[in-house]
């Protein structure tokens, strides 16, 4: 017995040692997978004619840029007015520095910044009951080409889906620890962090503070939790303040940007599908006398309006913006201002349409199932993959609830405006976790079936 019991306790000591030597094997390989992403996209960004690409909007930023160099924070330019100045503002420093390598800079930035967010929250990951998502986390985030290259493109999406996970891996990072001043320093971290989204994307203010009142109500008692989410909210609405501030002085209105009824109405009426190819006419909203023009804000209610008293189509509208957030990024069913991506450089549906052949079966019903299996493929990986880690225990629920949060806030946003594929970019580093761990949750029930 005695043996036995020796022998037991020397294998049990031989498996207590090893522990160690594979956490550090895994934490070599998240720090090696961000840095290999990142060198092979500098090796891209240097074969790039002018050092990077533009985004969909990259005129309109650039536009902004000039104009701010130009005249400063108060410029005219009608861009930094009509669309959310914020990304221009922070690539305004650049431009002072140097206009020659502005693109190189901005680029390199960008992409420093994703690589070093990507190992943030798959660290995070490894030091929490979701280890083992946590290389193939990192290798789909790192090595997915629309979403990683996004940052070699002058666009707000991938610095926003940096910051996010940035964001879900401070928030796992914080959960169970002392309440002290470094918590305190977190807590507002995670309120900057959504600060510098709304200040790129002004429609994170909502998916902020929904995330901020369903983390603040992890914590007890209640009045930690009320000054949890108020320091939050202080520190994410700085930066709408101050695009308000700028906009208050340039031309004189106390508003984040003018383009949001605008867009709205795009998305809205009686013929049009619900993306950005409208038809039909437009929802009317006439000035009331003695006014002869409408605000952005009436723009706003009329369609809202519009909404409420056209129940069927609304909803006709809401399953056609799903199904073009979801779509994909090319073939039969894609739907949105994505023809800039990165991915359609090397995408095997672009070359295979150059040929009448090709053409035929990417847009004939091989195609549209297979685009039809994507679409619903997303959805179902990513509430499995939900469902599968609110499972695990407290922290692993909590990070559940903050990654799909912003995803399908996202998503209903894209279905009261404008249904586009290119709005999931920015939360794509949480649908991809979420994705992974509903491929794993598969695996398990293939595996238990077996």
């Amino acid at each position: 017995m005695a043996s036995k019991s020796k022998r037991a306790k020397a294998v049990q000591a031989t498996k207590s040692a090893a522990q160690p030597s594979r956490d550090m094997k895994l934490a070599r390989y998240l720090i090696a997978i961000p840095l290999l992403v990142f060198i092979i996209k500098m090796a891209i960004l240097a074969n790039i004619p002018g050092g990077g690409w533009l985004g969909a909007d990259g005129e309109n930023y650039l536009a902004g840029v000039d104009g701010l160099v130009k005249s400063g924070l108060y410029s005219l330019e009608p861009k930094l007015s009509y669309w959310p100045a914020g990304y221009p503002i922070l690539m305004w420093p650049i431009a002072l520095i140097s206009v020659s390598k502005f693109f190189y800079i901005v680029n390199i930035i960008q992409s420093l910044f994703y690589a070093f967010a990507s190992y943030y929250f798959v660290n995070q990951l490894r030091q929490s009951g979701l280890k083992y998502l946590a290389v193939a986390a990192a290798l789909i985030i790192g090595f997915n080409p629309t979403l990683s290259l996004s940052s070699l493109a002058i666009g707000y999406e991938a610095p926003i889906a940096a910051a996010l996970a940035m964001m879900a891996g401070l928030i796992m990072k914080i959960h169970g620890t002392p309440v002290d001043r470094r918590f305190w320093a977190r807590v507002a971290s995670v309120g900057g962090w959504f600060a510098l989204t709304s200040f790129m994307q002004p429609r994170f203010l909502l998916i902020g503070a929904v995330v901020f009142l369903i983390w603040a109500l992890t914590f007890a008692p209640r009045r930690l939790a009320i000054k949890v989410l108020a320091l939050a909210l202080a520190v994410m609405v700085i930066a709408p303040a101050i695009l308000i501030f700028r906009n208050s002085g340039a031309i004189h209105k106390a508003t984040i940007s003018t383009n949001l009824g605008v867009t709205m109405r795009i998305g809205a009426g009686d013929t049009t599908g619900g993306g950005y190819r409208r038809s039909g006419p437009e929802v009317p909203c006439p000035p009331k006398a003695p006014a002869t023009s409408v605000s952005d804000n009436q723009v706003v209610l009329c369609v809202v309006k519009w909404y409420l008293t056209h129940p069927i189509r609304t909803v006709e509208l809401a399953y056609n913006k799903s199904q073009y957030f979801w779509s994909p990024w090319t073939g039969p069913e894609a739907n949105g201002t994505m023809n800039r991506n990165p991915w359609r450089k090397i995408a095997p549906t672009v070359d295979m349409q150059k040929n009448p052949a090709g053409a035929n079966l990417v847009a004939g019903p091989v195609g549209k199932l297979i685009s039809y299996l994507w679409i619903i493929g997303q959805m179902l990986f990513l509430f499995l993959g939900y469902a599968s880690l609110r499972k695990i225990g407290a922290k692993e629920r909590l990070a559940a609830n903050i990654l799909l949060v912003p995803v399908v806030l996202s998503w209903l946003i894209g279905i009261g405006t404008i249904g586009d594929h290119r709005f999931r970019i920015p939360t794509m580093t949480l649908s991809l976790v979420l994705q992974v761990a509903g491929m794993y949750a598969i695996k398990r029930r293939i595996i238990k079936a077996l």
